[in-house]
C-alpha cells in the first residue's frame, strides 16, 4: 500500500538544518561534553565518554573536535590536525574519523560514531535521517589526506553498534547510504548534506555513522583542489545529525509567506524525484509570482507532498526599454543588465546578471532589489550579412589602338573605395593596369580587383621582304632572312626561333609570331638562278679577277659536253662532260685574244638535251 505524507513547502537555503522539528538524535551537533577534549580519539566505545552520549562504533580511535580546545591544539575548531579552517556546521563541536586509510588492500581500517537515540522508532513508520560531513585537508600520522569519498553511511539498529574488539569494516547495510549517489563529500571547508528517508522495522534505538563498505567498493577521488597520493587516505568530520519522523517535518517550516522578491522554494533533497506545480523537477525553484505552489516529493517511503501560498507585495514596478543594434558579426552578444538588482530573472530562463545571446529578439529582464521590482525590455536588432554579389569580371586584354572601359560595381552598398581615389560606384578606364575597389556595408567589408592589358604589338606586321633568287654558281649561295623586330616572340616553319635565319637551299620560309590579341605571319619563297649562264667576255690575265671563262649553272654535272672553237673553226678546247672552265689556253699555249665561238650541250629541267651556241670574246 503506497502510503502519502503531506508537508508544508521548505523556505530555506541549502544549508540550512531541521532541528526545528523533533529530533530523536540528542546532542546532535556534538555541542555537550563532559570534558573539554585535548588529544585525538575522544570516543570510546562503553567508558570514559569526552563528548556527551556519543559512542564510538567500533575499537576504532574516532576524534572529537571543539573549539574550547583553542587555537594550536590537535582537537580545536575551526583549526586541528585534520584541517586548517574547517568552522562548525553548527556551534563549536563536530566530530570526525577515518574512511578509507590502508587503500592498499592490506586492512580495511574504519572508524565510527554511534549514539542512543532518545526513543525507539515505530515499526512501519517513515523517518528522516540527516546529517553533514566534510573531508579533511591534513592528516594525522599517516601522511597528507587530499582525497575525498562519497561512502559514508548511517545504519539505525535495536542494539549498540559493533564492538570495541573490532576496528575494520562494520557488515552491517545501512538504511542510509551515500556511496551509491556519487555524492562526494567536497570541496574542503564546506559541509554536505547526507540524508534519506526509510521505514523502521521497529524498534530501532541506536544510529552509527561512518563507511559500511570495503575497499574495492569504497571511491576515493581527489577532492576540489587536491591530488591524489600514492596511498589516498580519506578523513571525514561529521555535524549536525537528525532523525526524525517524516510527518514531523512540517513542524519546522511555515506554509504561507508574504515577501516582496522572488523566493526560493527549497525541498528535501533528499527525495527520489521531484514535480511541483509549475513543472519543473528540481529539487528547489525560485517563484515570482503570487500563488499556490505544491511540490510532491517520490522516497522510499512513498508519496511526501504539500501546497503553499505564496504572496508578494511590491512597492515600486519600474520600467525600462533599451535598443540594441548590432553586426552579425557580433554574435554572440553578451546583455548586461543594469547594477545594483539582488535578483535576476531573464524570459530566456537565466538568473545571472548578464546573458549571452545569438540571435535577434526582444529580452526580458524581471529583477527585484529590496522591494522594488525592475522591468528591463531589451531589443536586439541584429544585421544580417548582406552580399550584393561584388565582381568586376575576370581579367580583361584590350585589342584596340584606342579603348576605354566602365568597371562598375554593384549598387546598393554604403561607400566605394577605388584605388584610383574614386567613390562612385562605376569608374571609366582607359590605361591598362591593376583596378581594384573596397566595399563597405554597416557590418561588412567586401573587396575585388581586375587587371586589365593591352597588346604592345597591336597593329603590327611581318615583312620577310621580295622573293629571293639564289644562284651559288655566281657566288649568292644564302640567304639572311631577317623578320620584323621587338616582336614577342618568333616561330619559323624551320623550328628556329630567332629573329633571322639563314638559308641555303630553294623553298618557301614562313615566320609566325603569336600577339595577345592576334597571330601574324609571312612568307618569301627561295628560288634557284636560270638553269644556266654563260658570260660574254674573260681576261685570263693572271690577275686572279676573271681568268676564267666559266659557265655558271647550279649543277655542272648536267653539261654533257662544253667545246670552243676560233675564228677559223679550230676546236680549241673540248671539256667533256661535267666540264664547265676554259682558262683560256689552247696546246698549253696561251690563246690569241678575239672572239670564240661556244658550243654547250646539257641536259635541262626536264631532262632533256638542250644545246647553248653563243661567242665569247677573250681580252688580255
Amino acid at each position: 500500500m503506497k502510503i502519502i505524507y503531506f508537508l508544508l513547502l521548505v523556505f530555506f537555503g541549502a544549508n540550512t538544518i531541521l532541528f526545528a522539528q523533533y529530533n530523536l538524535v540528542p546532542n546532535p551537533s556534538f555541542e555537550d561534553y563532559n570534558t573539554c577534549p585535548s588529544s585525538i580519539s575522544g570516543f570510546a566505545y562503553s567508558s570514559d565518554l569526552t563528548v556527551d552520549l556519543w559512542y564510538s562504533g567500533s575499537g576504532g580511535s574516532s576524534d572529537y573536535f571543539n573549539a574550547c580546545a583553542g587555537a594550536g591544539s590537535w582537537v580545536g575548531v575551526p583549526e586541528n590536525l585534520f584541517a586548517t579552517d574547517q568552522p562548525a556546521h553548527t556551534g563549536d563541536a563536530y566530530g570526525g574519523f577515518w574512511t578509507d586509510l590502508y587503500d592498499d588492500g592490506s586492512y580495511d581500517y574504519r572508524e565510527y560514531v554511534q549514539v542512543q537515540l532518545l526513543e525507539p522508532l515505530v515499526a512501519g513508520e517513515c523517518y528522516y535521517v540527516e546529517f553533514w560531513s566534510a573531508p579533511a585537508t591534513q592528516s594525522d600520522f599517516f601522511g597528507v589526506s587530499h582525497a575525498t569519498t562519497d561512502a559514508i553511511g548511517a545504519y539505525l539498529d535495536a542494539d549498540k553498534i559493533g564492538s570495541e574488539g573490532i576496528s575494520g569494516v562494520l557488515s552491517e547495510t545501512p538504511q542510509i547510504d551515500n556511496n551509491a549517489s556519487g555524492n562526494y563529500i567536497d570541496p574542503p571547508g564546506e559541509w554536505t548534506r547526507i540524508c534519506g528517508f526509510f521505514e523502521a522495522e521497529g524498534g530501532e534505538e541506536w544510529i552509527c555513522i561512518g563507511n559500511f563498505h570495503e575497499d574495492d567498493e569504497t571511491d576515493v577521488v581527489a577532492y576540489e583542489g587536491g591530488s591524489l597520493d600514492a596511498t589516498p587516505l580519506v578523513y571525514l568530520f561529521v555535524d549536525d545529525v537528525l532523525v526524525t519522523p517524516a510527518d514531523s517535518l512540517a513542524a519546522a517550516f511555515l506554509n504561507d509567506t508574504i515577501v516582496c522578491a522572488p523566493l526560493t522554494l527549497n525541498a528535501l533533497t533528499c527525495g527520489d524525484t521531484y514535480l511541483w506545480s509549475t513543472g519543473e523537477t528540481t529539487p528547489s525553484i525560485i517563484v515570482y509570482e503570487t500563488g499556490d505552489y505544491w511540490v510532491q516529493i517520490e522516497s522510499s517511503c512513498g508519496t511526501l507532498s504539500d501546497t503553499a501560498e505564496i504572496i508578494f507585495v511590491v512597492d515600486t514596478v519600474n520600467t525600462t526599454n533599451t535598443d540594441i543594434h548590432i553586426c552579425f558579426t557580433e554574435l554572440p552578444y553578451t546583455i548586461e543588465a543594469f547594477g545594483g538588482y539582488d535578483i535576476y530573472n531573464w524570459n530566456t530562463g537565466e538568473t545571472t546578471s548578464e546573458i549571452e545571446i545569438d540571435e535577434a529578439g526582444t529580452y526580458y529582464l524581471s529583477a527585484y532589489t529590496e522591494c522594488s521590482h525592475f522591468i528591463d525590455s531589451f531589443v536586439v536588432d541584429v544585421t544580417e550579412p548582406i552580399n550584393i554579389g561584388l565582381d568586376l569580371g575576370p581579367d580583361t586584354l584590350i585589342c584596340a589602338a584606342t579603348w576605354s572601359l566602365t568597371l562598375t560595381a554593384p549598387a546598393g552598398y554604403d561607400s566605394y573605395d577605388w584605388n584610383t581615389g574614386e567613390t562612385t560606384n562605376s569608374i571609366v578606364v582607359s590605361t591598362p593596369g591593376n583596378y581594384s575597389v573596397i566595399v563597405y556595408t554597416e557590418c561588412e567589408v567586401f573587396n575585388d580587383a581586375i587587371t586589365i592589358t593591352t597588346d604592345p604589338n597591336f597593329g603590327e606586321t611581318l615583312n620577310l621582304g621580295e622573293d629571293l633568287e639564289l644562284c651559288p654558281p655566281a657566288g649568292i649561295s644564302n640567304f639572311i632572312l631577317v623578320a620584323t623586330e621587338d616582336l614577342p616572340n618568333y616561330n619559323w616553319n624551320t623550328g628556329e626561333t630567332t629573329q633571322t635565319i639563314t638559308v641555303n637551299q630553294a623553298g618557301n620560309y614562313t615566320v609566325t609570331s603569336t600577339l595577345p590579341c592576334s597571330i601574324i605571319s609571312d612568307d618569301v619563297t627561295v628560288t634557284l638562278c636560270n638553269e644556266i649562264y654563260v658570260p660574254n667576255a674573260f681576261t685570263p690575265n693572271g690577275d686572279g679577277i676573271n681568268d676564267l671563262f666559266e659557265i655558271i649553272i647550279v649543277d655542272p654535272s648536267r653539261i654533257l659536253s662544253f667545246t670552243i672553237y676560233n675564228r677559223w673553226g679550230e676546236l680549241v678546247f673540248d671539256g667533256g662532260a661535267g666540264a664547265y672552265q676554259w682558262n683560256g689556253k689552247y696546246n698549253n699555249e696561251e690563246a690569241e685574244m678575239g672572239m670564240y665561238a661556244y658550243i654547250i650541250v646539257y641536259s635541262d629541267a626536264n631532262g632533256e638535251n638542250a644545246i647553248l651556241q653563243g661567242d665569247v670574246t677573250l681580252v688580255r
